[in-house]
């Protein structure tokens, strides 16, 4: 009676045993499935987190990632001022909230300006992906360019403006007297020859919005017969003011005595002391 019911207890024991190696074994392959499907969704998502971003936002450098604006058009105006000036608006958007315009470089080689508007945002942020728009007034250096066809790229985008006549003063050709002669800072620190009682026209660039202006001493020979400052004209179309653009300032000075004299000018405000870092304007006058 005793063998028959060790039996039947091995036999229970065994099958028990059986049962709880199964299954812990089953519980073991579940588990490693689970971690196995967390670690792979995890690198995928870290993977998928290091491509948008380069791919996005181009290259890294030090606590930012660096890259290109999304241009979508451009448009260049024509101001009509003293002396003609080109200003490209540049019309895109920003990918996310964090990303900003890092720089603006302007290049300009022979009958081509090329433009680059760089962009940078932190390397660890966490942005919302909403994009952002813009509008960038980027001027042209134009002064003393030829008459003729120019073109304008701004990150890839491309259009085109024409000088109908040379934007340089006519006096350079040396075809006209002296009593036209027109000098801008070009001309700063240099001499020239000038017939009593004859003029000459000084011109200098100025941005009176930001505070400055130029201040003009003349030596007893000369004499300031008049002096105006002539804005950027708004662009048709714009309503926005056009914030850091500068005109000139045009003086027209006549020789009244024989002999040097002389033309100084200091660029600052007219509140503010003289400090020596400013910026000067010097001309030489031989009075004949």
């Amino acid at each position: 009676m005793k063998t028959g019911t060790n039996n039947k207890f091995w036999k229970y024991t065994k099958v028990t045993t059986f049962l709880l190696m199964a299954f812990v074994i089953i519980l073991s392959g579940c588990v490693g499935n689970g971690q196995n499907e967390t670690e792979s969704e995890n690198v995928t998502n870290d993977s998928q987190g290091i491509i948008g971003t380069n791919s996005s936002h181009g290259t890294t450098g030090g606590d930012y990632i660096y890259g290109t604006a999304k241009v979508e058009s451009i448009q260049i105006v024509t101001l009509e001022s003293f002396p003609v000036q080109i200003q490209v608006i540049a019309k895109g958007y920003l990918p996310d909230g964090c990303t900003e315009i890092n720089e603006i470089k302007n290049e300009s080689e022979g009958n081509a300006f090329n433009i680059t508007i760089s962009t940078k945002r932190p390397k660890d942020a966490f942005c919302t992906q909403a994009i952002k728009s813009f509008t960038e007034t980027i001027p042209l250096e134009v002064q003393g360019l030829k008459a003729g066809n120019y073109t304008v790229n701004v990150n890839g985008v491309t259009g085109s403006f024409e000088l109908p006549v040379d934007n340089v003063p006519e006096e350079t050709s040396g075809s006209m007297s002296p009593k036209q002669q027109v000098i801008t800072e070009a001309d700063n620190g240099t001499s020239i020859s000038l017939e009593n009682g004859s003029t000459f026209f000084l011109r200098l660039k100025e941005n009176p919005t930001t505070g400055y202006s130029w201040e003009l001493n003349l030596s007893q020979g000369l004499n300031n017969i008049s002096g105006e400052y002539y804005p950027p004209e708004q662009p048709e179309g714009i309503k926005q003011p056009l914030v850091g653009a500068g005109g000139v300032h045009l003086w027209e000075i006549k020789a009244v005595s024989k002999g040097s004299q002389q033309v100084t000018g200091i660029y600052k405000r007219p509140w503010e002391n003289v400090t020596g870092e400013e910026e000067n304007f010097i001309l030489n006058v031989e009075v004949v």
